[in-house]
């Protein structure tokens, strides 16, 4: 077994053997493997030893990933093998594709062509209308969670957050409860990860969309200001980061970007229809789209979303650059308030 393989960690996992580490996700390791008696490669995840134990939701929504993801098959959605628990190591066993993910094309690029993101999502809609159809919404779709294979094919991955429309018999979201990557975040998944539809995943696929073609997120900040802006703020045009993106494409990002469920598209194959005309240069729908659907101050962030945040129950990827500026420049203005209130203090006291 290579070095860089946990000693504990067993050479075989069921039929698989590992053969390196070569991903981290947010439910745990991924290790490249080969099926011992077929020779293919594999892609092999893998929680860290007895969780069960130590949390046991955390391995209960590992159970539910794996039994959601064999009931799926499709051509954008990364094939799910065998399942299982070794030496107190659960782990799932799934097709390896050879290829960056969205974030690392964006992080080595800069940014997108504005053509090729948009053919990486209408990929991917495509596999999330398919999920949606069998009952599922993935919750978490992220530029980290799609998978860019070579001949150009879009894949989307890790369905530890995926929801069952039909019934959520496990209970492991309880209502209120925030879960996802806040960057891609619907305002109403931030509210209640429980209580939404295919249209959350819609926004999130907008959200990957926007940062693929302006190479930065739309909001930035801290997890609990990201949170907000997501709810509260108007989102920042594209333009204002690639000022010759065509007014189209930003119209379709704004539409499926959407505050409002209601506001967004109705469905997946309205948005395929329009991520079509974007390539095809025909008119889109969404043309001269303005979001009259910004939140009413009760659709704000409360209590149990708080609780969430300081419990670090939501994924928060590592902030672009810029936001270490702007937190910095938040202290500076803090600081300099309170210098402020204390010199009118002592005239005061002094008067």
């Amino acid at each position: 077994m290579p070095d860089d393989i946990s000693d504990a960690l067993p050479d075989v996992l069921g039929s698989c053997r590992i053969e390196k580490k070569i991903g981290e996700g947010g439910m745990g390791s991924v290790y490249l493997g080969t099926h011992r008696t077929l020779g293919t490669s594999v892609a092999i995840k893998v929680l860290p030893k007895h969780i069960d134990l130590k949390d046991p939701e955390y391995s209960q929504r590992f159970s539910r990933e794996a039994r959601i993801a064999a009931r799926l098959r499709h051509p954008n959605l990364v094939q799910v093998h065998d399942f299982g628990t070794e030496g107190g190591y659960y782990y799932l066993v799934m097709d390896y594709v050879e290829g960056p993910t969205c974030s690392q094309e964006v992080e080595q690029k800069g940014r997108l062509e504005w053509r090729r993101a948009v053919d990486i999502a209408r990929q991917v809609a495509d596999g999330l209308e398919y999920a949606a159809s069998k009952g599922i919404i993935h919750r978490d779709v992220t530029p980290g969670n799609i998978i860019l294979e070579p001949s150009g094919v879009a894949y989307i991955t890790d369905l530890g957050l995926a929801k069952e429309t039909t019934a959520d018999a496990t209970g492991l979201t309880r209502s209120g409860a925030s879960l996802g990557t806040p960057y891609y975040m619907s305002p109403e998944q931030i509210n209640s990860a429980r209580d939404v539809d295919f249209r959350a995943d819609i926004y999130s696929l907008g959200a990957t969309l926007y940062h693929m073609v302006c190479g930065t997120v739309p909001y930035t900040g801290t997890t609990f200001e990201v949170m907000t802006k997501q709810v509260r703020e108007p989102l920042p045009p594209p333009k204002d980061h690639v000022p010759d993106l065509p007014d189209e494409i930003c119209d379709v990002i704004r539409k499926m970007m959407a505050k409002a469920p209601d506001a967004r598209y109705a469905s997946y194959d309205d948005l395929r229809q329009d991520l079509t005309s974007l390539l095809e240069g025909t008119p889109v729908s969404a043309a001269g789209f303005t979001d009259q659907s910004m939140v009413t101050p009760s659709m704000g962030i409360g209590a149990s979303q708080m609780l969430d945040i300081a419990g670090a129950q939501t994924q928060l990827a590592n902030p672009p650059a810029a936001h270490k500026k702007s937190t910095g420049l938040l202290i500076a203005v803090i600081v300099l308030g309170i210098l402020l209130a204390a010199v009118v203090f002592l005239m005061v006291t002094r008067g």
